[in-house]
């Protein structure tokens, strides 16, 4: 199995596996930022009062089927756009760094940058339909709806509804910012774990392992979360 096709089923299945524990969460925050949109502060009605609160309401509405509402489309979505992130990652960055110095070995800042920033906009790009759907799909509720309501059987069914009523211009609606947010995002990242790895790898004697991983994780999310945020707002 190559490089790049062993790091896109990996980091897809890691990011499914990731979105299972998160995707309720993710629920309540497309309904919290729903409620009371292009309502006047008199009139709107809080339906969802905190994320616990969400929670709690929508499980007790709708059940697990309502607060799990779109994890298939999720998925999708997560291994399209992490598979993409971290398959096209190291090919771009080697093919790159070998255009530039001639040597595909040699670590340049500026390179990895652009190579992750790459790397999420092709993710970017292939998983912005199934990112629109999992969207609605979550924002969709029977008995406390907020925003306008898309009624999706699932992914497959949102797709038909899109690209028959809107086009394909339709199934990509937003993805200029998904890609300016994901590009951001991913140019950072990678870099920014690997940065880390090394330096913990060189200069605290730390050997591969889940501790050296779980600390350059860790260290990545955040710069991750400083670059990303903005574009979100």
């Amino acid at each position: 199995m190559s490089t790049t096709t062993g790091a896109f089923i990996a980091g897809g299945i890691a990011a499914c596996g990731a979105v299972t524990a998160t995707h309720p969460f993710e629920t309540v925050k497309i309904r919290l930022q729903l409620q009371g949109e292009l309502q006047s502060k008199d009139i709107a009605v809080k339906k969802y009062k905190g994320v616990f609160h969400g929670v709690s309401v929508i499980l007790k509405n709708e059940g697990f089927r309502g607060i799990y509402r779109g994890i298939g489309c999720a998925y999708v979505y997560q291994i399209l756009l992490n598979g993409c992130r971290l398959g096209f990652y190291e090919p771009l960055r080697a093919a790159c760094t070998k255009l530039v110095f001639r040597d595909a070995n040699v670590q340049s800042l500026g390179v990895n940058i652009f190579s992750g920033a790459a790397s999420g906009i092709l993710g970017a790009m292939a998983g912005s339909p199934f990112f629109l759907i999992k969207t609605r799909l979550q924002s969709y509720s029977p008995f406390l709806p907020v925003g306008t309501q898309h009624k999706y059987r699932n992914a497959l069914d949102g797709l038909k509804q899109i690209y028959g009523t809107e086009g394909a211009r339709g199934l990509y609606r937003g993805m200029g910012a998904a890609m300016v947010r994901t590009g951001a995002g991913s140019s950072v990242q990678l870099p920014t774990y690997f940065f880390v790895k090394r330096r913990l790898i060189r200069h605290a004697g730390m050997e591969d392992g889940l501790a050296l991983h779980l600390l350059s994780s860790t260290a990545s999310g955040f710069v991750v979360c400083c670059v990303m945020h903005p574009p979100t707002l």
